[in-house]
């Protein structure tokens, strides 16, 4: 009698069925692989570049290297990946004499939630913490995050809990709290937590139950919502076909299927202002609408018209030095053009841009033709 092979999971795999329970489906079910998008290469372009640094640096006995990383970065790598990645290595600085630790550790458990090898065949749930070390009583983790926004504090939800549950369960089982370190790459800040015996107790029982309710699920029903930008199966989505795109434009893989997707761009955005318009009157009248985890209705915004000078005086004498209050004056190119414009000096306006950088970007879009 042959025996059904377990199932592995993750929480991203647990937060994906969350998300929406068809994308979880076609992925980890059916082996559709996902689409990357930047925001997912920038992500493990870091890590990989952050490993191989804590790597050399613990085996060389070094708390920096800043010559080595700075020919690290792949020659390829996108202006975002080198701009962050000079940050991480110019202000980072290992914690001296480390005994015991751990870079993109890999811990594995089986369905008794007990700890095996990542690769046996037993191996239930999964995960991977970035870095920890042990500090006296105190295990440290830190996980690289490479979002571009910074909350202004961490709660401790379920995968903070599964994480620090994990590092106890399997590497530092008698240590007394974790301190999960949170490292926002782009701005190098950090939020942390600080996990107490109680945080980690019962995360294995709400896994499981979140796994049972997958391992129950025979519908896998899409969930519409933020979410859809960044599936990266858009193609394979039975709510987004029904939207008026048959599958093969959602994937054109002929000239001709190409020419009918961007026939239908073009209706769709020709289509959006007359749509946005109207559904805007609706909102008005009967208030605001919801989809999946997204709400279309009003939101309110406040602009201001700042004088410079005033604000540069109001700076000055609140004491800031013209240093400082220089680097919170914006100058771009339209402002400038139309400053100078203004002042009857558009003689000035290419000396000016000279003495700058100029940067050609491209962009692929609806343009008229010739002819």
């Amino acid at each position: 009698m042959s025996t059904k092979k377990l199932t592995q999971y993750s929480f991203s795999r647990l937060d994906l069925y969350e998300k929406c329970p068809w994308a979880y489906k076609k992925v980890h079910l059916d082996g559709i692989p996902r689409v990357s998008n930047e925001a997912m290469v920038t992500g493990k372009v870091l890590h990989a570049l952050i490993a191989d640094y804590l790597l050399r640096l613990i085996s060389q006995k070094q708390q920096t290297d800043w010559e080595w990383a700075e020919g690290a970065a792949p020659k390829d790598a996108s202006p975002d990946v080198l701009q962050i990645w000079q940050k991480f290595y110019n202000s980072f600085i290992l914690p001296p004499t480390l005994e015991v630790y751990g870079v993109e550790h890999q811990l594995a458990f089986d369905c008794n939630w007990q700890p095996c090898e990542f690769s046996s065949a037993d191996a239930y749930f999964r995960m991977i913490v970035d870095f920890h070390f042990r500090q006296g009583d105190l295990a440290v983790v830190l996980d690289w995050k490479s979002n571009r926004v910074v909350p202004e504090t961490v709660e401790k939800d379920l995968q903070l809990r599964t994480y620090g549950w994990g590092l106890k369960q399997a590497a530092y089982p008698d240590a007394q709290e974790i301190l999960l370190r949170l490292h926002f790459l782009r701005y190098g800040k950090e939020r942390e937590v600080l996990l107490e015996p109680q945080d980690l107790e019962g995360v294995p029982e709400i896994l499981a139950d979140k796994i049972n309710i997958i391992e129950q699920d025979k519908e896998y029903t899409p969930t519409p919502g933020s979410f859809c930008g960044l599936c990266g199966i858009t193609a394979h989505c039975p709510t987004m076909a029904k939207a008026l795109v048959p599958a093969d434009i959602l994937a054109p893989t002929t000239r001709d299927q190409a020419e009918k997707a961007a026939s239908l761009l073009l209706t769709l955005q020709k289509m959006e202002k007359e749509l946005a318009a109207r559904l805007k009157e609706w909102v008005k009248e009967n208030g605001p609408i919801q989809v999946g985890d997204l709400i279309y209705g009003p939101t309110q915004a406040t602009s201001y018209e700042l004088n410079p000078k005033l604000v540069t005086m109001i700076l000055l004498e609140a004491g800031l030095t013209r240093e400082e209050v220089w680097q919170l004056l914006s100058i771009n190119k339209t402002n400038l053009e139309s400053g100078l414009r203004k002042l009857r000096r558009k003689d000035l306006i290419a000396q000016v841009l000279a003495s700058g950088k100029s940067k050609v970007s491209e962009k692929i879009e609806f343009r008229k033709g010739i002819g």
